[in-house]
């Protein structure tokens, strides 16, 4: 398998740079959540986030050709099902679990000479493992002050992630209605007013912080949620994916999955503190 995508991939280098493909969010108010006319489920609550530092955003979705350049390996874009899609290095990357993710973002740190933020313990390579990345995902720590690459918090994810309406859903976002069941090449629809691209639909986006409700209306650079939900140790994935309804689409819904889940229609995109 990998060597047949391989083979699929050479010769589509993606011609990104560092400094083009990122944007920056400043220290500052924001309001969150769903608009006060949606009625959307309680744990959706509007909110004011204050972050007292700076990050930068990623302006698409991590890509193959991202992920080959970090890793050198692919991981089975299909998730082990038996579909023929054509995909290249400007594909988002999918089939990754949350563990795998933030063992890509300390990696492409140190390649590029950044403060690795996310600290496992012994044998991180067992957090690949399905059993051993639901266990101990419950214990990585992240130092968020860190200039390296991480997933978004939940609060930073959907600050950058808020669409302008007056464009049509068609024109911005892969979902059920225009992907034809497939996933889409990163930046191909139009980009929201933050500059930032497939925020909705595409893939459904990693998110650092474990599933938990909101209790507060106000927060001030939240990494954890007001309220944990003690049994439950999935994460959020946010943004919908080509297979999601409009509704499913808007960026203050909250669906969750296992950390160790691979599925065709999760990826992820990364952020850094930059103060």
């Amino acid at each position: 398998m990998y060597a047949l995508l391989f083979a699929i991939f050479t010769g589509c280098a993606p011609e990104l740079e560092l400094d083009t493909t990122t944007v920056i969010v400043e220290a500052g108010r924001y309001e969150v959540g769903p608009p006060s006319d949606i009625r959307a489920p309680s744990y959706a609550r509007p909110r004011t986030v204050t972050l007292t530092y700076d990050y930068a955003v990623s302006k698409t979705e991590v890509s193959i050709g991202d992920w080959f350049d970090v890793t050198h390996e692919l991981p089975d874009q299909f998730c082990g099902e038996a579909t023929v899609t054509m995909l290249t290095l400007n594909h988002p990357v999918r089939c990754v679990s949350w563990c795998e993710a933030l063992l890509f973002a300390n990696k492409k740190s140190t390649i590029e000479g950044l403060d690795s933020v996310y600290r496992f313990g012994e044998d991180t390579d067992k957090l690949s493992h399905e059993i051993d990345c639901n266990e101990r995902a419950q214990f990585v720590e992240m130092n968020h002050k860190a200039n390296g690459w991480r997933l978004p918090t939940e609060a930073e994810w959907e600050i950058v992630s808020q669409p302008d309406d007056s464009i049509p859903l068609q024109e911005r976002a892969w979902f059920e209605a225009n992907s034809n069941g497939l996933p889409h090449t990163i930046g191909s629809k139009k980009a929201n007013p933050f500059g930032v691209f497939d925020t909705q639909g595409n893939l459904h986006e990693w998110i650092w912080e474990r599933f938990g409700e909101f209790e507060f209306d106000e927060a001030t650079d939240p990494i954890t949620y007001d309220i944990p939900i003690p049994s439950l140790y999935t994460r959020p994935i946010k943004g919908g994916s080509f297979s999601s309804s409009k509704t499913g689409v808007q960026p203050y819904n909250r669906p969750n999955a296992s950390p160790s889940m691979k599925h065709s229609s999760i990826g992820f995109r990364l952020v850094r503190t930059i103060r």
